[in-house]
């Protein structure tokens, strides 16, 4: 009884007003636990609409490309890096609009291989030795 005392007044100090803290799961049959979780938000980087300077919560989702498997010194590993890029930019936008249904970019593919292009002809670019 004194240990259970003990532990209850433990949990109270940690749920005391002030404390940044969420509990509880449901207690195994037999075994008075508390489990305490400290929930943190992460600050999100804001923009501001060029049209009506309002402010703009920007997401980004971003996917690992591997291409090791690739010979980019021959044209056709080349334009298969080219593809990939293609098919994660689809993949990503993909991701976006299941996150924000309500929010469709028609040109989010397009300008995420324009922006992702760059980077996959410098390493062509750099694997062919130019």
């Amino acid at each position: 009884m004194k240990f259970a005392r003990h532990r209850l007044m433990a949990a109270a100090a940690l749920l005391a007003p002030g404390a940044s803290a969420i509990a509880q799961q449901p207690a195994p049959p037999g075994e008075a636990v508390i489990t305490v979780e400290a929930p943190r938000q992460a600050p999100v980087p804001v923009e501001h609409s060029p049209y009506t300077g309002a402010a703009i919560a920007v997401t980004t989702v971003r996917m690992t490309l591997l291409y090791g498997d690739l010979d980019l010194r021959a044209p056709r590993d080349a334009q298969r890096l080219m593809l990939r890029i293609r098919n994660v930019a689809r993949d990503a936008c993909k991701q976006l609009d299941r996150l924000y249904p309500l929010n469709p970019d028609e040109s989010c593919i397009e300008n995420t291989v324009a922006h992702a292009t760059p980077l996959g002809q410098a390493v062509i670019a750099a694997a062919r030795g130019q």
